[in-house]
């Protein structure tokens, strides 16, 4: 097969969007399979600078990386007025200003994908929530090319999904690839038919994660060794949960001395304010973005990955943490709900409820050895379900029989020989 996938970014980015699709694209260029990546050049959603070269080779796969407009704060005015309105009214009126404002808009994109669609036998939207995918999936169904979409859908946040030019996309693509089976069951509720939709999933490269001494790794971050060490990975916003984190480890720190908390992730001002209020807050080690060494470490340290996020499609992070024999804590949403088994490998919780948070990572903190047991079941799990070459197989599947199926309706819908025009 020849293959377009297309991105909002792409790695070196960061995200498990952006991991998602690499992982898949390296995977079936490895089956011997031709894949080529549409994306920007951007490493970072949130301003969509352009950053990195116009084209790339990496692991077989060829990245053609195109220029969009920044989102300055104009922008972000822009999609903020869009969504404000959209939700009041339902008016169409308002769409413009959300595709605008969500990014990444890219004219070259727009005009590489309208000259060069048709030479592929499939097209793979990722990432529902940006612009990208409404004029991919605009081109891709003008030329009759069969489309594949990856929405990554936050269940909980409607404005990733719910805007109507989303929704075209994703009652009108040929085949939709969820996450989870609770993403399956909202998108069959939000009108998607059940047999165009295949739960996935994110995976990871069992490869990528050798067993480390997890004494080394806590003294290679400067932790103590004996302690029980509580580990937030992620971007260091809001919603992702990280001040309910530091929340709930100040309150519980002056009962259990032994707790650490290690956090990694992107700065953002938000995590500026909070390392300032809680400055005097001790044994909290906090870093920026990290090398995949240092990442190897946290993960190798933790005791137990926390991640209260209240907009989550998935959470690869749960995966990587149990892979290095790790407990989680994640969001009681319908997604995660159907990725953790609560009380089994990690535990749910509200991801706005402090004390249950704290209930939680007390339970854990307290029996060490559930905690352990849990991330050795959720190590299991993810051999068993969520390895690239798993997903692969998923993906590969879905390709092959989205073609057959589209090639057979173009077959019955061709004029007959003989047949009035």
């Amino acid at each position: 097969m020849k293959v377009l996938h297309v991105t909002h970014q792409y790695p070196p980015a960061l995200g498990g969007s952006e991991r998602y699709i690499a992982d898949i694209s390296e995977a079936l260029v490895a089956r011997g399979h031709h894949v080529d990546v549409f994306t920007s050049r951007s490493l970072d959603f949130h301003t969509w600078r352009n950053e990195l070269s116009g084209f790339e080779e990496r692991n077989g796969v060829n990245i053609t990386r195109f220029r969009s407009l920044r989102r300055r704060g104009y922008i972000w005015r822009m999609l903020h007025f869009g969504l404000r309105n959209y939700w009041r009214t339902q008016s169409r009126v308002y769409e413009p200003f959300i595709f605008i404002g969500g990014g990444p808009i890219s004219l070259g994109m727009y005009l590489a994908l309208r000259r060069q669609v048709s030479h592929y036998d499939l097209v793979h939207l990722n990432c529902l929530v940006y612009s990208h995918v409404a004029y991919g999936y605009a081109v891709a169904r003008a030329r009759d090319v069969p489309i594949v979409v990856t929405p990554h859908l936050h269940i909980d946040q409607p404005q990733t999904y719910a805007i109507g030019f989303m929704r075209k996309v994703l009652l009108g693509a040929d085949h939709v690839l969820a996450d989870t089976e609770g993403e399956r069951t909202h998108l069959i509720n939000l009108g998607v038919e059940s047999w165009r939709v295949t739960t996935a999933g994110s995976a990871i490269q069992p490869n990528d994660f050798p067993d480390l001494d997890r004494q080394l790794c806590r003294q290679q971050l400067g932790i103590p060794e004996d302690a029980f060490v509580l580990l937030f990975f992620g971007r260091k916003e809001a919603y992702k949960g990280a001040g309910r984190v530091v929340e709930a480890y100040a309150a519980l720190k002056p009962a259990h001395p032994r707790l650490c908390l290690l956090m990694m992730g992107p700065e953002t001002d938000y995590s500026r304010v909070l390392a300032e209020r809680y400055r005097d807050l001790p044994d909290w080690f906090n870093y920026g973005i990290v090398s995949d060494e240092a990442r190897a470490q946290g993960l190798g340290a933790a005791d137990c990955l926390v991640l209260p996020s209240e907009g989550e499609a998935f959470g690869i992070v749960f995966l990587e943490a149990w892979m290095m024999g790790a407990a989680v804590i994640g969001p009681r949403n319908p997604a995660v709900s159907t990725l953790i088994d609560a009380g089994q490998d990690g535990f749910l919780v509200d991801p706005n409820n402090v004390p249950e948070l704290m209930e939680a990572i007390c339970a854990l903190a307290q029996q060490p050895d559930l905690a352990r047991n849990m991330g050795r079941r959720g190590r299991k799990k993810v051999l068993s379900r969520y390895t690239v070459s798993r997903i692969a197989d998923v993906v590969e599947g879905v390709y092959v029989r989205t073609l057959r199926r589209c090639q057979r309706e173009a077959v019955c819908s061709a004029p007959q020989a003989g047949e009035a025009s």
